[in-house]
């Protein structure tokens, strides 16, 4: 049996970390990079990476990769509109591993009634979201499976499309595992989903929905209840969240507390040690 650690991470898109992460004289970059070298992640689920930020933090990883497509994308048209790339973010997934398929989903987004997005348009909350999904091939466990993900954090209605198109995929990767013509060293769903959900456990009825209907397709959420954003917002709980499946155990899980961290984010990321069986 493996033993490997998972986490999830907001590294937050702010001013100084989309025009590269410098201040002070401290790149935040390389901050980050070494405390993802130190704590030897097997994957680490990013949010809110932008491009020039994602470019340096490439440089200053000596052992990882990040994966994932923007949310719109990598054209030059894109690039060389300013209000666009500024916000223009990858849910990263940062691994050492061997990845032998990098998918960038489309999640729902816009709104579908008159109401919902004219609060979308004066929160500024009417963004293309976006979903990474890497097929991970590990030489001593054989193929499992990794989504990334950042939701919607102002309506529902968006939110309940975006739970159930992550559950879709979800059930779309179990159908290809069962599959006669895959082999996998696993019996059950080598699955790790992690993520900026926006939603908190016991709060919102439609995560409480949506963990009942993981744990059929043989997934549990990693038990971080503590609040993983900052003190200003409403939220009491972690909206971070970490899915593994059902059958590995968990040695250790809770907020990554890094100070050097807090220079980078307002967010606290959250991390699990699980024992692969």
């Amino acid at each position: 049996m493996d033993t490997i650690k998972v986490g999830t991470l907001n590294i937050q898109n702010s001013k100084i970390n989309r025009d590269g992460g410098i201040k002070d004289g401290i790149d935040n970059t390389t901050l980050l990079a070494d405390h993802i070298e130190s704590n030897d992640y097997y994957l680490l689920g990013t949010q809110e990476l932008t491009r020039k930020f994602s470019n340096k933090l490439s440089n200053n990883l000596k052992n990882y990769k990040l994966y994932g497509d923007y949310r719109y994308g990598s054209s030059k048209l894109v690039k060389c509109i300013n209000g666009l790339e500024a916000y223009n973010e990858s849910n990263a997934i940062i691994t050492k591993q061997k990845v032998a398929k990098n998918i960038t989903y489309r999640i729902p987004w816009f709104p579908s009634n008159p109401k919902d997005l004219m609060i979308s348009l004066t929160t500024a909350s009417i963004i293309p979201r976006v979903a990474t999904l890497l097929e991970i091939i590990d030489k001593d466990l054989g193929v499992l499976f990794a989504i990334n993900t950042h939701l919607d954090y102002q309506l529902k209605s968006i939110q309940i499309k975006q739970l159930k198109k992550l559950c879709d995929i979800i059930k779309d990767i179990s159908t290809i595992h069962n599959s006669l013509a895959f082999k996998s060293k696993f019996s059950y769903l080598p699955f790790i989903l992690t993520g900026d959900f926006n939603m908190e456990v016991g709060i919102d009825s439609n995560f409480d929905e949506f963990i009942e209907e993981l744990n059929k397709l043989g997934l549990k959420r990693v038990d971080v209840n503590d609040k993983t954003n900052d003190s200003e917002s409403s939220n009491q709980t972690a909206i971070d969240h970490i899915f593994i499946p059902s059958a590995w155990d968990i040695e250790d899980a809770g907020l990554i507390n890094d100070d050097e961290l807090s220079k980078i984010t307002d967010h606290k990321g959250v991390y699990a040690k699980v024992k692969v069986k």
